[in-house]
């Protein structure tokens, strides 16, 4: 089994964290409740446009942060290329 690095940020940072993935969370009920309600394709559809950008940018920043705190040879350079190696992997 692989040696996996914890989950290390400021305190600051975590409590950033789980704010933003709870707005996420309400948002995935919102979505679910319109979705309940019969709500246009359309509005459904930018609902769930406005949370994949709120995943992406949350990604984006957990990743960022890990860099910076986390690997002491990171350079910004390669911080915003693994930043973009991300963006295409997943998104």
């Amino acid at each position: 089994m692989q040696n996996k690095k914890s989950f290390i940020a400021s305190e600051k940072d975590k409590k950033y964290f789980i704010r933003r993935l709870n707005i996420i969370g309400g948002q995935i009920n919102g979505v679910t409740k319109m979705i309940e309600e019969e709500r246009s394709y359309e509005e459904v559809l930018i609902q769930l446009a406005a949370l994949t950008s709120s995943l992406k940018t949350t990604g984006r920043n957990i990743l960022e942060n890990y860099m910076t705190n986390n690997i002491k040879t990171t350079s910004k350079k390669e911080i915003e290329e693994a930043i973009n190696l991300f963006n295409k992997l997943v998104w």
